[in-house]
C-alpha cells in the first residue's frame, strides 16, 4: 500500500489475495476462501477496466460464493469487507481507493480475531497499517503546493 500507482497496488493485493485464500480453504473457511481467490482474479481485471458494471458482477458473485458456502457471522462479515474493496478497487479515485482499502480491511480483522486466525491477525494488522501509513503519506502529510502537482 505504498506504492503510489494504484496499478501496483492493485497487482500487490492480487498475490496477497492468492496466498490469503489458501490461507482460508486450510483453516476451512470456505466463503473467506474463495471469495480471495476471486478477488486476486478480481484485482487483475480492475487494473485493466475500471467499468462500474464489473464492479456490481463481482459483487454478484462474491455474494454467490458467500451464500453457497454460507457458514453464519464470518461469512457475512468477509462479504461486507468484500463489498467495501470491491467498490475501492474499481474506483478511479486513489484516496477512495485507500479509503475503501482500510474499512474492508478493519472487517477483515474482525473477521480473523473471531476465527482466532494468528496469521490472519498479523497479515491485516500489516496490510491496515499499511495502508494508513500510505493514506498519511500521499494525502495528509504533503503540502498543498504537492498535491496540485
Amino acid at each position: 500500500m505504498q506504492f503510489k500507482n494504484k496499478n501496483y497496488i492493485l497487482a500487490a493485493l492480487s498475490v496477497s489475495c492468492l496466498f490469503n485464500g489458501f490461507h482460508f480453504l486450510l483453516l476451512d473457511q470456505p466463503t473467506a476462501g474463495y471469495i480471495f481467490l476471486f478477488s486476486s482474479i478480481r484485482f487483475l481485471i480492475s487494473i485493466k477496466w475500471k467499468f462500474q458494471w464489473i464492479s456490481v458482477v463481482s459483487l454478484c458473485l462474491s455474494l454467490l460464493i458467500t451464500i453457497s458456502t454460507y457458514n453464519g457471522l464470518l461469512s457475512i462479515i468477509g462479504f461486507m469487507a468484500t463489498i467495501l474493496i470491491t467498490t475501492g478497487s474499481f474506483s478511479h479515485n486513489d484516496k477512495f481507493l485507500r479509503l475503501m482499502m482500510i474499512s474492508g480491511g478493519l472487517l477483515w480483522f474482525i473477521h480473523n480475531l473471531i476465527l482466532g486466525s494468528p496469521i490472519g491477525l498479523i497479515v491485516e494488522t500489516v496490510f491496515v497499517g499499511s495502508s494508513c501509513i500510505g493514506y498519511y503519506r500521499y494525502y495528509i502529510a504533503k503540502k498543498p503546493a504537492e498535491q496540485a502537482i
